[in-house]
């Protein structure tokens, strides 16, 4: 059953049957019953167990496969109010150095105690109830983040949320929202109202790496996730991801991956 809000999704999935969940926002995905397997970008047959958790992030498509019939709920992370930002930057600001690992696993599983576990028991009786209330679903999702909080430790919740923290959350949300638009870094940077030079200086100074650099390992991962996890033709790939030939789309995909896209399709 789904709400027509979509802000908190209450669903089942069939022993085998296929789900894509294609960039939207970030989402907490709550396992209450059987076992899936998903993949996204590079990474492939991640395992999530019944009665634990994982924050799926917006700039990633996933390939979701259940091994057992499952039951899920999903909480959008929609942000029209920042409390989800505030929320990061608490964590953030309650860092200490070393208190999550270099490079940290993506997505790092958590466990549903039980407290979530009564929460989301009378969300779903809620929300089979009738209630559609984008109000009640904006204060459902603020009460999670409080358990959240209260219940889990700080360096878990650092590592559950490490792909999004850093110290410019506003910049780089933007920046993930914007980048697909934008086929040159002065494009990028004018679609978020800044100087060129401006915006290489901040960008760096979030991401570590120049934006152009970024933006061609951003393309590599989504051209490897569409050759690896879609039904697309390499013909459509190469065109969608802005390629003026074949040739050129070859010559790409050699220089990431070592080899050419129909190999690397034949390879998986």
């Amino acid at each position: 059953m789904e709400n027509n809000l979509s802000l908190i999704v209450f669903t089942g999935i069939k022993k085998g049957e296929t789900v894509v969940r294609n960039k939207m926002c970030d989402q907490i995905f709550f396992l209450l019953k059987g076992k899936i397997i998903f993949s996204y970008e590079y990474h492939v047959n991640n395992v999530l167990e019944e009665g634990t958790f994982v924050l799926f992030l917006s700039r990633y498509n996933y390939k979701i496969i259940a091994e057992e019939d499952s039951s899920v709920i999903i909480v959008s992370m929609r942000d029209e109010t920042n409390f989800y930002s505030h929320f990061l930057l608490e964590i953030l600001q309650n860092l200490t150095n070393n208190i999550v690992p270099e490079n940290p696993a993506y997505p790092y599983p958590l466990k549903i105690n039980e407290t979530i576990f009564n929460f989301l028991d009378n969300l779903v009786k809620t929300i089979s109830g009738g209630m559609s209330s984008k109000y009640f679903y904006g204060l459902k999702q603020k009460e999670l983040l409080h358990y959240l909080w209260t219940y889990y430790s700080k360096k878990d919740l650092a590592i559950f949320c490490a792909p999004i923290l850093n110290n410019d959350i506003q910049f780089a949300k933007k920046i993930y929202e914007k980048y697909e638009s934008a086929k040159s870094i002065e494009e990028l940077a004018a679609l978020l109202n800044y100087s060129v030079s401006g915006f290489k200086k901040r960008f760096v100074k979030v991401f570590g790496i120049p934006p152009y650099n970024w933006m061609r390992k951003e393309k590599a991962k989504k051209i490897y996730y569409d050759i690896n996890h879609t039904q697309k033709t390499l013909k459509e790939i190469s065109n969608e991801s802005g390629f003026s030939s074949m040739a050129h789309f070859n010559k790409f995909c050699k220089t990431m991956f070592g080899m050419s896209p129909s190999m690397l399709r034949r390879n998986i």
